[in-house]
């Protein structure tokens, strides 16, 4: 025999309901398991990086202050351990005021501009209005659907 429409959206909904119950399940177990890891890792991986900009920091300052000594006869400093290389490159300066120069001088090329449409306010104008700017509201069909209360 046949199942109806109203059995087997039944069937469908109580698969639907079984597969939430799971996923909640799941990303509850996968959260406590995150919290653990990164409660053992997050605070000395951020403590060994902030080290190491540190330590690099201080060999760049160590470098260009003993520069004469580190690299009289070559750009290269070969050590035991490592290599450090001295390299001049071209860089332009931050200055201020630079954004609003480039917008009076029309060299948009070289400005971020981002912009996006706001759809969600779009939803709450009058037709008119849509029409002005290119666009209208259609009819759309949509199915949604409720479950009793997940346990």
């Amino acid at each position: 025999m046949r199942e109806s429409a109203v059995q087997k959206v039944e069937i469908l909904l109580q698969d639907i309901k079984t597969q939430k119950q799971t996923l909640d399940n799941l990303q509850a177990q996968f959260m406590q398991e995150v919290e653990k890891i990164q409660t053992k890792y997050v605070k000395p991986i951020e403590d060994a990086k902030n080290k190491i900009k540190l330590l690099e920091l201080e060999l760049e300052k160590t470098a260009k202050a003993n520069k004469q000594e580190l690299f009289s006869t070559s750009d290269i400093l070969e050590t035991r351990i490592g290599r450090v290389i001295l390299t001049i490159k071209e860089a332009v300066k931050r200055a201020k005021g630079v954004l609003e120069k480039l917008e009076q001088l029309g060299w948009n090329e070289a400005i971020i501009v981002e912009k996006k449409v706001k759809w969600d306010e779009l939803e709450k104008w009058p037709d008119k209005k849509l029409v002005e700017c290119g666009t209208k509201k259609i009819k759309k069909e949509v199915v949604i659907y409720e479950i009793g209360e997940l346990k």
